[in-house]
C-alpha cells in the first residue's frame, strides 16, 4: 500500500511541476504580446498628423483636421467634426 501512495505523490509532484512550467511560459508569452502592442500604439499616437485618414477602436473612419495635445479634431464622412482623445485612435489608414 505504501508503494501506491508513493507513486501517487511522485506523479502529483510531476504534475505540479508541469503546471508551473506551463504558467511561466504563458506569462512570458503574454508579456511579449503586451509589449508589442504597447510599442505599436505608442508609435501610432506619436505619428498622428493632420490630413491622415484614421480608424477609431469602434470602427468609425475619419480624417484628422488638427491635434491639440491629447485632443484630436476628426472630420467624418457626414462632414461633422468630432473632438476625440488621441488614444481612441486604433489605426492609421495607409
Amino acid at each position: 500500500m505504501e508503494d501506491f501512495w508513493g507513486s501517487v505523490l511522485s506523479s502529483s509532484v510531476a504534475l505540479l511541476i508541469l503546471f508551473a512550467i506551463m504558467g511561466v511560459v504563458y506569462l512570458i508569452w503574454s508579456q511579449v504580446g503586451v509589449r508589442k502592442k504597447r510599442n505599436y500604439f505608442k508609435e501610432l499616437h506619436n505619428e498622428l498628423a493632420p490630413g491622415q485618414e484614421i480608424m477609431f477602436a469602434g470602427g468609425i473612419y475619419g480624417t484628422i483636421k488638427s491635434i491639440n495635445g491629447d485632443k484630436v479634431e476628426v472630420k467624418v464622412r457626414s462632414g461633422a467634426v468630432m473632438d476625440v482623445s488621441r488614444y481612441a485612435i486604433q489605426e492609421i489608414q495607409r
